[in-house]
């Protein structure tokens, strides 16, 4: 951290620091010290086992020369804005602290990991005092060929992960993300140099729509359908079993149940399972209710911010299909039943 204070509450920088008396962490009020060198942003930081919850230990260098950085760049453009500011009512302390035009915002440079549970309080916190929050990732935060659940985790309500290299300076956002019909997850990037941005830019990112790309999309080879009779994990294996106590065969099964891709952003079993179980409990009709019960019961990846429902997609396919024929704005009709051969 940059900032401590004294006994009486008096903020010192540590680049002001002079060393002539001691101070305090202001989230747990234990005595910090100053750790700079040639290769180290000087800043200030807890003695050996502190169990401060306010202040993030160990902080990395990225993660200071990223907090630098923002502020310097918030600072340039003439926006009120404070560095490591104690929120008291929360016992909160954002990275930076903005204000614009009466909105109060938060920024925080997430480099390490962190428990699901802990973003959702922070968040949540900031919220219900009335700030807005604005979460950038750290470079070991950038997809890879599988979508991480610390990643995930991040994506905001545009379907983008916003990332800072604080080395270089560079924001990266990363969007549309989808999974192609060989089930690889793929994606588009921008990057620009955070000194030719402004706040209201920067904002954008995390607000404005992405252009979708149209991904082509495929059946998955009967053979491999077949060979998912032979699949020992545990999901497949009640799989198998709801088919087998339902009196369907696998082999039966209507084959848009096996569209590719059959991964999703945001569900954690194959599409065909989740796909199948909803044809299964179709009655004469169907209302938006029961609609949202199956969504409740599946099983999902922890997502924040991103509330993609693919499921709703799957729908309209069966309205394309007419299985179902929407006769109100929350409720269908169904037309057809695939399942109902055995």
């Amino acid at each position: 951290m940059f900032y401590a204070q004294t006994i009486e509450g008096r903020r010192v920088h540590a680049n002001d620091y002079d060393r002539t008396q001691p101070l305090i962490c202001p989230g747990c009020r234990a005595r910090v010290y100053l750790k700079s060198g040639n290769k180290n942003v000087t800043h200030f930081a807890h003695y050996a086992n502190s169990d401060c919850q306010q202040f993030s230990e160990g902080e990395s260098q990225r993660h200071l020369l990223g907090k630098q950085l923002l502020y310097s760049w918030i600072k340039s453009q003439n926006i009120k804005v404070e560095l490591e500011a104690w929120l008291p009512e929360m016992k909160q302390r954002p990275d930076l602290l903005l204000e614009i035009d009466h909105r109060r915002i938060a920024l925080e440079y997430q480099c390490s990991p962190i428990p699901y549970k802990k973003l959702k309080e922070r968040t949540q916190g900031y919220q219900n005092h009335g700030y807005e929050i604005y979460w950038i990732c750290g470079i070991d935060y950038f997809p890879h060929e599988r979508l991480r659940d610390k990643t995930r985790m991040f994506l905001q309500k545009n379907g983008s992960l916003v990332c800072l290299d604080s080395v270089n300076g560079l924001v990266y956002q990363f969007g549309d993300f989808q999974y192609n019909k060989y089930n690889k997850l793929t994606w588009v990037q921008q990057i620009n140099n955070i000194s030719l941005l402004n706040v209201n830019e920067f904002e954008k990112l995390y607000c404005d729509s992405i252009d979708r790309r149209v991904l082509q999309k495929t059946t998955m080879p009967y053979p491999k359908q077949i060979a998912l009779l032979y699949k020992k994990d545990q999901r497949h294996r009640d799989f198998l079993s709801d088919l087998y106590v339902n009196q369907h065969a696998l082999a039966n099964l209507p084959a848009f149940l096996f569209t590719l891709p059959n991964k999703t952003l945001v569900y954690q079993i194959p599409a065909y399972m989740w796909k199948y179980a909803f044809l299964n409990q179709l009655q004469s009709r169907l209302t938006y209710s029961q609609v949202q019960t199956f969504i409740e019961k599946l099983p999902r990846y922890e997502t924040l911010f991103y509330k993609e429902e693919p499921l709703l997609d799957f729908i309209k396919e069966l309205e394309a299909r007419k299985i179902l024929k929407r006769i109100g704005k929350k409720e269908w009709q169904v037309s057809s039943f695939p399942l109902r051969n055995k």
